[in-house]
């Protein structure tokens, strides 16, 4: 089998960091697998899948099925296109990551809306990438860095206007009957000298029970449980005090 990725996972131990596991994705002729392991490996050509414990992953549940009624993307995919791809990386790990098919639709189903309604400040959606009628990522425009990027390069930019630009795109949602869930530094993305927010995935009808993916720890509150505009504007002041700090 051909490993495709392998990543390094951390417990926090007395104030410590320490090594937990190496996750491992492994690819067949047709099939996929993850493995766990307690080595470390220097890169994937130290690893010996037959000496792994693989275990299969339903591609069911990672790439939903493409409505045809759905918007496919432009082939080929050009320069200027980014694809958003589930990660193989993350499966397993906890409920929502066995149900990412459910997560790539759902978020294809507000980017279909966002098509149909689009704004400045709300990122440019073309549609589905497929293979195998099975969507296999989603396709934007491809923008610059994220705003906890460039605050953290200490890039200069204008704050007071990516605020407003940041504020119009929540209006727009707010609008069309969606909550995004997940207003935070890494889901607003950089344009020129304009800002655009992005990531769909935890967005959600107003009013309606949130979803498997229902916002970012510390950018949200545990006690929010249904899509409310409050959600989005937490998630403003958020983001204004992390401006203030920093």
């Amino acid at each position: 089998m051909e490993i495709l990725e392998s990543s390094e996972a951390f417990v926090e131990s007395d104030g410590n960091l320490e090594f937990s596991h190496t996750k491992i994705i492994l690819k067949g002729d047709s099939e996929y697998h993850y493995a766990l392991t307690h080595r470390r490996f220097r890169g994937t050509c130290e690893i010996d899948p037959s000496a792994l414990n693989c275990i299969p992953i339903r591609t069911s549940q990672i790439w939903p099925e493409f409505p045809t009624n759905f918007t496919r993307a432009p082939e080929p995919l050009l320069q200027h296109h980014y694809v958003k791809r589930p990660s193989l990386l993350d499966y397993g790990d906890t409920k929502a990551s066995t149900e990412i098919s459910t997560l790539v639709l759902h978020e294809a189903q507000i980017c279909e809306t966002l098509k149909r309604f689009p704004h400045r400040n709300i990122a440019e959606y073309f549609g589905c990438v497929v293979d195998s009628d099975r969507i296999t990522g989603l396709c934007f425009l491809r923008y610059g860095p994220d705003l906890a990027r460039i605050v953290k390069a200490s890039e200069p930019f204008d704050r007071q206007s990516c605020l407003e630009e940041v504020r119009l795109g929540i209006e727009h949602l707010h609008k069309l009957g969606i909550i995004h869930c997940d207003i935070n530094p890494h889901n607003v993305y950089s344009h020129g000298n304009s800002w655009v927010i992005g990531d769909f995935d935890s967005s959600t009808a107003e009013g309606e029970a949130l979803g498997l993916k229902a916002g970012t720890r510390g950018w949200t509150k545990d006690e929010f449980r249904f899509a409310r505009r409050e959600n989005d504007l937490y998630g403003m002041t958020k983001i204004e005090e992390f401006l203030r700090m920093n």
